[in-house]
């Protein structure tokens, strides 16, 4: 910035502040000021006529006690004095009309000017200027602390104030040689200092007012801003709300959406099972039918050794047929067995299909694999007939019970015996001769109590990339319309999370892969924590 503009911008903004005044909000603001300029005037025209009234009785009171000859003199000249600034009373009453900043500076001014000339007039016909600048400079302050002058105004009302008494002192000079040079000069340079430190005072009230009325005017908007903000606030607080409820209401919807998927997992693998639940009941069904059979055959026998001597006693019969009892036992023995046997089955059906699972107890691992591994494998064939498998079965007996709840145990064989079905057919379409495709399955002891239970394939195996979230939701290596990717996912949270065990992948792409299910025994601990995962819950 140049010197040039560096002192307009100080003169616009200290000295005549002209464009300022321009803003309709600020003149307001110097219009409020006026008013109250006047009535401080008015106030002080009250107390300097109060000291007229007072400099009266003490004149007349020392006149009483025969001191009018020194006194006098003194009084009179303080009493027209005091009386010339007891006329600024009258802004008490023209403060009521709220004249305008214009109009307040020229009721002022022309005050001072004409108080100035008759405080001069006075002392010039008294030929005594000896307190006449103290009282020209009480006359200027008084326009200091009243209506707010702009500091160029101030300093032209002192200029005027330092001409006429320098006229004064000049007019008496030059008639009866009162003051010498020096004395003069003192004066004028005593007015001439009250002059520029009542334009500082003005300057600096001024800046002030400005100040406090930008001040203020920050502090509007600020609180503009802050109520827009709250404003903004109240309705994004509105809006968070209603995407509460929104998030809430999907939340509840996905949650249902979720219970019905896993449903539909649960049903879509009781359908893939129905072939191998055929198979299975067809087994003991026939024993039942067959062992039915023979049974009518042996007591149609039995009735034949009875009608054949009737003079026999019941003892001697019965003693002769021992052998054809014997054998009735025993196939009614081998009815209820096969008959259990589909009972068991129906059971698992019903229990695998169930929405809710049942509680966990104590289960026999090794005889709910058998059971899941005949299922699979028969549900398999009955789709594809002409594709075999070599199962390879090795089940350790050690194996003890283990806590579990075996309806969800056995939906997570039955889907990883399932994947691997689906790899080696998937590998023996892509390599029609030379493959053989083998199912291995094997169970041991593990931990404490504990058991580890291996389903392998010499399958397809599974990618690096696709490795990495086998057991994330949704995520499938099938083809479109074979699988919802819910599988995995779900064997995980049952494994690790329901039953605090371990769920691990081998595999290498094109050789094979190999599921471990590690389930820790009836005595341990339970799980308050589901151990820390590296990947999210899959399938």
């Amino acid at each position: 910035m140049s010197p040039s503009v560096r002192l307009r911008v100080l003169w616009e903004r200290y000295v005549a502040p002209t464009r300022a005044e321009r803003d309709p909000r600020f003149r307001s603001v110097l219009d409020s000021a006026s008013v109250l300029g006047l009535k401080v005037g008015g106030l002080f025209g009250i107390v300097a006529l109060l000291g007229v009234g007072t400099s009266v009785a003490v004149t007349s009171i020392l006149e009483g006690n025969g001191m009018r000859q020194a006194t006098g003199h003194i009084g009179e000249a303080l009493s027209e004095k005091l009386f010339v600034f007891a006329v600024a009373a009258v802004f008490l009453g023209v403060a009521r009309f709220r004249p305008g900043v214009r109009l307040s500076r020229w009721l002022v001014a022309s005050y001072v000017v004409l108080g100035a000339l008759v405080l001069t007039y006075t002392d010039i016909q008294r030929w005594d200027l000896d307190f006449l600048a103290a009282w020209l400079s009480l006359l200027l302050v008084f326009t200091v602390g009243t209506v707010p002058f702009k500091p160029v105004q101030t300093l032209m009302l002192g200029v005027i104030i330092t001409v006429v008494h320098t006229i004064a002192v000049e007019f008496i000079g030059a008639q009866v040689s009162m003051l010498d040079t020096g004395e003069a000069v003192r004066r004028m340079s005593y007015l001439l200092l009250v002059t520029f430190l009542c334009a500082a005072m003005s300057a600096a009230l001024y800046a002030g007012r400005r100040g406090q009325y930008q001040g203020t005017l920050r502090l509007a908007r600020l609180r503009d801003r802050l109520q827009r903000r709250r404003e903004e606030l109240e309705t994004r607080t509105d809006q968070l709300e209603d995407q509460r409820s929104e998030l809430a209401a999907s939340l509840a919807r996905l949650e249902k959406a979720q219970t019905q998927l896993v449903q539909q997992e649960k049903m879509a693998s009781l359908g893939q099972l129905t072939a191998g639940v055929a198979h299975e009941l067809k087994n003991p069904l026939n024993f039942v039918n067959n062992f039915a059979q023979l049974m009518g055959e042996l007591l149609d026998e039995f009735e034949e050794e009875i009608r054949e001597d009737e003079a026999r006693s019941v003892g001697e019969a019965l003693a002769e047929s021992a052998d054809l009892l014997a054998d009735l036992r025993s196939n009614a023995a081998k009815i209820r067995e096969h008959g259990r046997r589909a009972d068991g089955i129906i059971r698992s059906m019903l229990a695998h299909s169930r929405a809710t699972p049942g509680p966990s107890r104590p289960a026999p691992v090794n005889s709910l694999l058998k059971e899941y591994v005949g299922l699979a494998y028969h549900g398999m064939r009955a789709e594809h007939s002409g594709f075999n498998v070599d199962l390879q079965v090795t089940l350790d007996p050690d194996v003890k019970e283990v806590q579990m709840v075996p309806e969800e145990m056995g939906r997570v064989f039955l889907n990883l015996l399932d994947n691997a079905l689906q790899a080696l057919r998937a590998r023996a379409a892509r390599e029609a001769e030379g493959f053989a495709p083998v199912l291995t399955v094997t169970s041991r002891p593990w931990g404490r109590d504990g058991v580890r239970v291996d389903i392998g394939d010499n399958g397809t195996g599974i990618s690096d990339e696709a490795r990495e979230h086998v057991f994330e939701p949704f995520f499938t290596t099938k083809p479109t319309g074979e699988g919802t990717g819910l599988g995995l996912s779900l064997a995980y949270e049952i494994i690790v999370h329901g039953h605090g065990g371990e769920l691990t992948v081998e595999t290498e792409e094109g050789v094979g892969t190999t599921f471990t299910v590690k389930l820790p025994g009836t005595n341990a601990e339970p799980i308050t924590k589901a151990p820390p995962r590296e990947t999210t819950a899959a399938g």
